[in-house]
């Protein structure tokens, strides 16, 4: 796997697994809570935990904000937080200031796309990639 894409990846995974159990534990949901239930929890749509991070929920996923990133999460089909894709991890380099070699969102989707064919990455079939 392209080493930029590989550690772009980590960051993200890392910083969604810090982040997203504290606004599950703050709304009452278990972490492992699958996209189809967190998409119809009757819960606010924004607001901030005790410990200040915000967030913003939306479909299958939260977009959050802790004071040092700012990261949106979907969860996969049986509730993981560790997918990804180019779109998010895109984002996720842009508002955090990661420097990586990626220009574009075309140049992460084709790197992507290069690991998923050398599959070292799986397609969930919905949107999300994941490691193998």
């Amino acid at each position: 796997m392209d080493k930029a894409l590989d550690e772009l990846i980590t960051q993200y995974v890392d910083a969604a697994a810090r982040v997203f159990p504290r606004v599950a534990e703050h709304l009452g949901v278990p972490v492992s809570i699958t996209n189809v239930e967190w998409a119809s929890l009757d819960v606010p749509q924004h607001g901030s935990t005790a410990d200040g991070i915000d967030y913003f929920k939306h479909g299958y996923g939260v977009a959050i904000s802790d004071g040092k990133h700012k990261i949106d999460v979907d969860l996969g089909e049986n509730g993981e937080i560790n997918g990804f894709d180019a779109w998010r991890l895109f984002k996720f380099a842009q508002d955090n200031g990661i420097q990586t070699p990626f220009g574009s969102l075309a140049e992460i989707d084709s790197a992507i796309q290069e690991a998923v064919d050398s599959n070292e990455l799986t397609y969930s079939g919905y949107l999300l990639y994941y490691r193998k």
